[in-house]
């Protein structure tokens, strides 16, 4: 009977601390973000500039579909402001626009219709 009790007492200690720490997590999604994309540099250059971005705790891109996959904390960043970062160095992210003086300035296998 003791020992039924002990147990009763760890599982309630242990549900109370994991409902304690819940609540006091960040939301750390993960992102799908198509690209225009077009090679090993583009890959390099999209991952190193979004994995040194205060809120992002990885990114990865895969080079077949364009798409990018970035796990980011909700309390430091967004997805918009993510999108514009990668729009900033010349690349389009889902439906907005890459900045074009940003894009014209990327060597010539990366901008629209370079090859690798």
């Amino acid at each position: 009977m003791k020992n039924g009790i002990v147990l009763v007492i760890v599982l309630l200690s242990l549900m109370s601390s994991c409902a304690t720490s819940k609540s006091g997590e960040t939301k750390k999604p993960t992102a799908f973000i198509q690209t225009n994309a077009q090679c090993g540099d583009c890959k390099e250059r999209i991952e190193g500039v979004l994995n040194f971005e205060k809120g992002i705790n990885y990114s990865n891109m895969d080079l077949d579909s364009k798409i990018v996959e970035v796990k980011y904390n909700t309390n430091k960043t967004s997805l918009e402001t993510i999108k514009k970062i990668i729009a900033s160095i010349g690349y389009t992210a889902d439906d907005l626009e890459a900045v074009k003086s940003a894009q014209s300035a990327l060597p010539a296998c990366c901008q629209p219709g370079g090859h690798d």
